[in-house]
């Protein structure tokens, strides 16, 4: 069956979006209010345009992706990557097509550190009417939760280390616990993740201003608000870990964090606790931890202890490209592609993480 491909303005609410965006597995990058956040911190002067796209399919009308773009006078940035339901991904080189004949001519850029999406370069360069003109490479660190049948699968492919340092911790202190707050709960405990922030930032000669941090953590409250969390340990009577994430969709995203003294093992037992925490939420999603820029130095340390926890490296990239036009007749009618494969993950980093 033939497939036809129409772009529209978007006329979903806030809400809707945002479920959709869930759906297809989209980054917290994604969520409506982000959007404004995410043009504020990068595109400032871009005017955003969302947009739906449907599938018709033998008279029917289905909606099977969306995107947002920021309008520059120079640029056109998408904000992520195009959204699409997973079983409609094998679609994603007519969608892009189909986006781009509706937007028109001009400098684009796409991707980002947040998605879990493969590369997506050569595809691009395959549309015709486009020139690839810089390619970002990127690689995510994310525990792909669905490669375990369990938590406890999970916690026994740990790395030995890991677990010995959360023992550490539980034999430290007896009165070891772990508080997590939502929302607009977390302003309560934001104070601790920054006094806990400032300790490791001057143990490891990091540049560390307040007012910065204090700015982004608002805007994110503002704009993800049941979405943020923050989780402190304490233990002796003291605040000894924080760490600050987002929930969204399948996936957290890990944001921030601190501690007052990485050798008790409590940094260890509350990432294991926030790990246990985001597998229950979502056994199928990812732990996202970060991402490392081809172009910037590799922090060995950060590395290892994010093999640790058993992450996937995945590479994903940022892509600049210039659009010159589609010929007419090349977006619809599209036929249909054989579903996408799986993310690809290195599989020397899975290899060399499970010996470890």
């Amino acid at each position: 069956m033939s497939t036809t491909l129409v772009i529209s303005d978007c006329a979903a609410g806030a809400a809707e979006w945002d479920c959709f965006a869930q759906r297809c597995g989209a980054s917290f990058r994604c969520a409506h209010k982000a959007l404004a956040l995410w043009q504020l911190d990068h595109h400032l002067p871009y005017r955003l345009r969302l947009l739906e796209i449907h599938a018709l399919r033998g008279g029917e009308r289905r909606k099977v992706g969306q995107c947002a773009v920021g309008i520059g006078l120079r640029q056109r940035v998408f904000a992520d990557s195009l959204q699409l339901l997973p079983e409609e991904r094998g679609l994603w080189p007519q969608a892009m097509q189909a986006v781009l004949g509706r937007l028109g001519p001009g400098e684009y850029r796409y991707g980002s550190q947040w998605s879990l999406e493969a590369p997506r370069e050569a595809e691009l360069a395959d549309i015709p009417g486009i020139s690839v003109t810089a390619v970002e490479p990127i690689t995510v660190h994310a525990v792909p939760f669905r490669e375990w049948g369990s938590w406890e699968d999970y916690l026994r492919g740990l790395s030995n280390n890991a677990r010995r340092n959360a023992r550490r911790a539980q034999e430290q202190f007896a009165d070891l616990s772990v508080e997590t707050r939502r929302g607009w709960e977390t302003l309560r405990r934001w104070g601790a993740l920054q006094g806990l922030k400032s300790m490791l930032a001057e143990r490891k000669q990091l540049d560390f201003r307040l007012p910065r941090q204090f700015l982004r953590f608002a805007m994110r409250l503002v704009a993800m608000r049941e979405n943020n969390f923050i989780a402190v340990a304490r233990g002796g009577g003291q605040d000894m870990a924080a760490f600050a994430g987002i929930d969204f969709g399948p996936n957290t995203y890990f944001l921030d964090s601190g501690a007052r003294d990485t050798r008790n093992g409590t940094a260890w037992h509350l990432m294991l606790a926030m790990l246990r925490r985001a597998y229950g939420r979502a056994p199928e999603g990812h732990f996202v931890m970060g991402a490392q820029y081809a172009r910037d130095p590799v922090d060995e340390g950060l590395h290892f202890s994010r093999r640790q926890c058993r992450a996937a490296f995945l590479p994903t990239s940022e892509v600049s490209f210039r659009y010159d036009g589609t010929p007419p007749g090349r977006v619809v009618p599209l036929q249909p592609q054989r579903a996408a494969p799986a993310l690809p993950v290195a599989a020397e980093e899975l290899v060399a993480a499970r010996a470890g």
